[in-house]
């Protein structure tokens, strides 16, 4: 018998095909919901990714819902920044991925607004953060972007997010490279599926689907983290080949990556005290349970500005400080502590400069 050539057949097989994707919405919605978190970016004018501006979305998951925001600088916040800082202003520029960036937390309880609030009331006069976060960066992309357009609005301090994943990221990403010890660019580009993204999303239903439609984003999620893993792979072992005939920078017990790492943060370090502006690094602990947390800044030396929020979230006895059921953002009390520790840090080493006099004086 033929099946091919009997019309039952093939609308079974047809309605089996439509309604599959429905009967796997309906459970994921309702009986294991996945994590909802769509990225607006977009390809940058600097050869990096970028976030789209003026945009107002939702992050939703099992346990939060929160409202994202852009200027119109792309920048997370509700109100604009001209170049020229005011006048008895202190101003902080933030690099980082989607832990400064504030996902999993509206933004009044990101750590970076509240560690406005605190400078603010421990200095008396005004704080601006600037954020140029971008979700999935690494100190590559964050170099070119404080070159490019950080700088320019002449910080009095700019904060480095260390997450343990950005070795990778600057491997995956390619822009920089290590010839003995000299830090050399090798790409002007790093835009990984923006185009495409670009086009799906001037598409009413695609944003639709990446805000609501919880099989599209299991899909999207399994996709990009084997999409990243292959192009990791890949470039790092480009960069091992290339490196071969040369004598590269060597450190105990650092990874090659590792090693990149570090070069890239002590030129974003140098850029910033050339600038005339103090440098800080928060190094972002890995979670292994709700009591005991890992530190995974590579640095050995030493001779880098780094902090860690491990001895606040030591003392807090098993709470939640990161969400348990997304991608392990920081909950409204991890970054409170996040921010206790970088307004503790700044202060006791006067990175702001001393507190600002009463108006009259």
């Amino acid at each position: 018998m033929n099946f091919l050539r009997q019309p039952k057949w093939w609308m079974r097989v047809i309605a089996g095909v439509i309604w599959i994707p429905f009967a796997g919405e309906f459970f994921l919605r309702f009986l294991a919901p996945v994590p909802m978190l769509p990225r607006y970016v977009e390809a940058g004018p600097y050869g990096v990714r970028a976030n789209m501006s003026n945009q107002t979305y939702r992050h939703q998951t099992p346990e939060y819902t929160v409202d994202l925001r852009t200027n119109s600088q792309g920048m997370r916040a509700d109100q604009e920044f001209s170049i020229a800082s005011p006048a008895d202003t202190k101003r902080i520029v933030v690099l980082g991925d989607s832990f400064s960036m504030g996902y999993g937390v509206n933004i009044e309880d990101s750590s970076l607004q509240l560690l406005q609030d605190q400078l603010e009331a421990k200095l008396d006069c005004e704080v601006e953060i600037l954020n140029f976060s971008v979700s999935g960066f690494g100190p590559s992309e964050e170099l070119v972007v404080l070159e490019a357009a950080a700088m320019p609005y002449k910080p009095d301090l700019v904060i480095q997010y260390y997450t343990s994943n950005d070795p990778v990221d600057d491997a995956r990403s390619n822009l920089f490279a290590l010839d003995g010890d000299h830090l050399r660019r090798t790409n002007e580009t790093y835009l990984p599926a923006v185009e495409i993204r670009e086009f799906l999303f001037s598409f009413g239903l695609y944003r639709w689907m990446a805000g609501e439609s919880h099989l599209y984003n299991l899909l999207r999620d399994m996709a990009g983290s084997k999409a990243k893993q292959i192009l990791a792979t890949f470039r790092s072992r480009g960069s091992e080949e290339a490196s071969e005939s040369s004598d590269p920078i060597e450190i105990d017990g650092l990874t090659a990556q590792e090693t990149l790492t570090l070069a890239i943060l002590s030129r974003i370090e140098k850029v910033v005290r050339n600038g005339g502006a103090e440098f800080l690094i928060l190094s972002i602990p890995v979670r292994q349970s709700r009591s005991k947390f890992k530190e995974t800044f590579p640095d050995l030396s030493g001779d880098l500005p780094v902090v860690s929020p491990i001895p606040l979230f030591n003392q807090e006895d098993g709470e939640m400080l990161y969400w348990e059921k997304s991608h392990g953002h920081w909950t409204p009390l991890g970054c409170r502590l996040v921010a206790q520790t970088l307004a503790d840090a700044i202060l006791d080493r006067m990175l702001l400069g001393p507190a600002c006099p009463e108006s009259g004086e």
